[in-house]
């Protein structure tokens, strides 16, 4: 089995103090928050301007961007399971590489990886992880982003998605039965364990 893992609110964590659906307002195109109260609205990301990366660029500094260690933990064990292979699969954009690069140096979890894919060439975020997915032959991903999840359930039933979340709250009268709540990782390794149980 192919297993995507998305970057961040996976593996590194947000800067302390801010909320959640602040970041979320500020990275998606307004209106895609809205789509579930408006029809027809089309999912999309915004690119920031000068200014705005140099903020950004500032708030993912190592000190400001913890590694969520319950989840690399999990992820090592995943890495040593048979027929597994993992990879992970971020967005990020290509202002952010030289702060992804170092916070990676840092933390050393390339080593559990098949393959690494950063969005280095700023592609819309739901676009290049749907590629990048399909070129991989990714059977399951996981991503704190349910609007994205949504995106890739719609573009591939096939794919299994795992929506790492402590809440329930989103825009959607209902989610779709490929996606599947998670709070961590390891949530998704038992599931892992189970599935080679049952064979």
């Amino acid at each position: 089995m192919n297993i995507g893992f998305d970057f961040d609110k996976v593996f590194v964590n947000y800067p302390p103090g801010i909320p959640n659906k602040l970041i979320d307002y500020l990275y998606k195109g307004h209106l895609a928050l809205m789509k579930g109260k408006t029809k027809n609205v089309t999912l999309s990301y915004r690119y920031p301007g000068t200014i705005e990366q140099k903020i950004r660029m500032l708030s993912h500094a190592k000190i400001l961007r913890p590694a969520i260690i319950e989840n690399i933990n999990a992820l090592k064990k995943i890495s040593q399971l048979k027929n597994c292979k993992t990879y992970l699969v971020s967005s990020r954009y290509g202002f952010l590489k030289s702060k992804t690069e170092e916070w990676l140096e840092k933390e050393k979890i390339e080593k559990y990886f098949s393959g690494i894919y950063f969005n280095f060439k700023n592609q819309q975020p739901h676009v290049f992880k749907m590629n990048t997915i399909k070129k991989l032959k990714i059977d399951a991903y996981v991503d704190d982003d349910i609007d994205l999840l949504v995106y890739l359930s719609k573009n591939d039933s096939s794919l299994k998605l795992f929506w790492i979340t402590d809440t329930n709250t989103h825009e959607y009268t209902t989610l779709p039965s490929t996606i599947h709540k998670i709070k961590n990782i390891s949530e998704l390794y038992t599931n892992l364990l189970k599935h080679d149980a049952s064979k």
